[in-house]
């Protein structure tokens, strides 16, 4: 596991645990600086695949037009 994988596991587990809920894509965009939806998709679905995300469901937010 990679150092950023490793630092959104720990942000995810820390902000689902003072919330009680896990943290939206557009927040792990904006607080790790990725440029898509898709790429933040990629390392929440690797952590979850390897386990170190659980019982999370990650919301993105639908935008009003």
């Amino acid at each position: 596991m990679g150092r950023l994988e490793s630092e959104i596991a720990e942000y995810v587990g820390n902000y689902a645990r003072r919330r009680g809920y896990p943290p939206t894509m557009e927040e792990l965009i904006s607080t790790f600086g990725m440029i898509s939806i898709l790429g933040a998709m990629f390392y929440v679905l690797n952590l979850y695949r390897i386990g170190m995300i659980r019982n999370s469901l990650i919301l993105i937010p639908v935008k009003n037009r």
